[in-house]
C-alpha cells in the first residue's frame, strides 16, 4: 500500500479549528457588532445573538459531516484497493499526469488526489481524481473528473475524442482543436464524438478507429472523452464513488474493453512518417512517431474570456439602467 493512507488525527485537528475560528466570529459579532455597531438591546439583542449561534453552528455542523464523510469514502477506497491488490496514495499533486488537463491549466489550477495504482493487474491502469480550475476570477469555473490512464503496446498519432453528450473534461479546456484538425466519420459516430487529429494523419486515424472500435465507443463509453497521447490511452469519467460496487465494476469493465480495443488497433501501428534510424538499432519508444504526429493544433475559446471580463460589469450595468429607468 502507497503513502497517503492518513489517519484521523488530521481531521480531528481541522474540525477543531473550524469550531474555534468560529467561536471566534461569533463572540466578535454577539458581543460587540450587534450591540455596539447595531445598537441592539433586549429581546432583538437575545434574538439576533441566537441567530449567530444558531446558524455559525449549523455551518460548522454542515463541514464537519461533509469532512468525516470524506474520510470514511476514502478510508473505503483505500480498503477497496488493499483487497484487489492495488497501490494508493492520497495525494499526487506533485507528479506530471499528463495529458491535455496538464497541458492547458496551470499547475496552481489543478489537483491530483486518490490515486490508485493498477498497472501490475491483469488490466493494467492508474488512476486518480482530478480537479481543475478553467479561467479566472469570476467567471472561472470547477470541474472534478476520475482520470484514467490505459498504457498501449505502441505509440499512436495524437487522437482526441471529445464527447458531445457527456460535457465533460477536455470540452471545457481553454483551448479546442483548431476546425481543419477536426475528423469528420461516416454514421453516427461525428455525432457523438468531435474527433480531432493531427493535420496529415487522418488516414492513420482510421486505422485506429475501425469500425468495429467505433461501434464499441457508441456502446461502451458514449458520455467519456479520450485521448491517446504517446502509447497512453487517457479516459475521463465523472467523479464517482468506486467504493460502491455497481460503480466499480462498470468502471472496470469499460476500462477493460478499451484496454483490449485500443491495445489491438495500436499494436502494429507504425508512423512511415517518423525519424529515419539505423536498420540495425532498436527503434524505442520516442522514436516511433514523428514530431508532428503529437499534436493536435488548438484554437482559443474566447467565450470564457469575455465572460470573466464582463460578469464583474453585471452588477454595474444594472444599477445604471435601474438610476436610468428611475430618474
Amino acid at each position: 500500500m502507497g503513502a497517503g493512507a492518513s489517519g484521523g488525527a488530521p481531521v480531528l485537528a481541522l474540525l477543531a479549528g473550524l469550531s474555534a475560528a468560529y467561536l471566534g466570529v461569533a463572540a466578535v459579532l454577539a458581543l460587540y457588532v450587534l450591540p455596539v455597531s447595531f445598537g441592539l438591546t433586549a429581546l432583538p439583542l437575545v434574538l439576533a445573538q441566537a441567530g449567530v449561534i444558531l446558524g455559525g453552528g449549523a455551518l460548522v455542523a454542515v463541514a464537519a459531516v461533509r469532512i468525516l464523510a470524506h474520510r470514511r469514502r476514502r478510508e473505503r477506497l483505500i480498503a477497496t484497493a488493499r483487497a484487489l491488490g492495488w497501490d494508493y496514495r492520497a495525494d499526487v499533486g506533485d507528479r506530471l499526469w499528463g495529458g491535455s488537463v496538464d497541458e492547458q491549466i496551470e499547475r496552481g489550477n489543478r489537483t491530483a488526489t486518490d490515486l490508485i495504482d493498477a498497472r501490475e493487474s491483469a488490466v493494467p491502469f492508474d488512476s486518480v481524481e482530478r480537479t481543475f480550475v478553467v479561467g479566472d476570477g469570476e467567471g472561472s469555473t470547477l470541474h472534478t473528473v476520475r482520470a484514467v490512464r490505459i498504457p498501449l503496446p505502441s505509440e499512436a498519432p495524437r487522437l482526441t475524442l471529445r464527447s458531445r453528450r457527456g460535457g465533460g473534461a477536455l470540452s471545457v479546456l481553454p483551448q479546442r482543436a483548431r476546425r481543419g484538425s477536426v475528423l469528420t466519420l461516416e454514421g453516427d459516430f461525428s455525432d457523438v464524438f468531435e474527433v480531432s487529429v493531427p493535420a496529415g494523419y487522418e488516414t492513420d486515424a482510421l486505422y485506429v478507429l475501425t469500425p468495429d472500435l467505433m461501434t464499441v465507443l457508441l456502446d461502451e463509453s458514449p458520455h467519456l472523452d479520450l485521448e491517446i497521447v504517446d502509447s497512453t490511452l487517457h479516459v475521463y469519467f465523472p467523479a464517482r464513488d468506486l467504493t460502491q460496487p455497481a460503480e466499480l465494476s462498470r468502471f472496470l469493465t469499460t476500462i477493460a474493453v478499451l484496454h483490449d480495443r485500443f491495445g489491438r488497433r495500436t499494436f502494429l501501428y507504425r508512423d512511415d512518417a517518423a525519424p529515419a534510424i539505423d536498420a540495425a538499432t532498436y527503434r524505442r519508444a520516442g522514436d516511433r512517431l514523428s514530431a508532428a504526429a503529437r499534436g493536435v493544433e488548438t484554437r482559443t475559446r474566447w467565450w470564457p474570456v469575455v465572460a470573466a471580463v464582463l460578469t464583474p460589469l453585471v452588477p454595474l450595468l444594472i444599477a445604471a439602467l435601474w438610476t436610468s429607468l428611475a430618474g
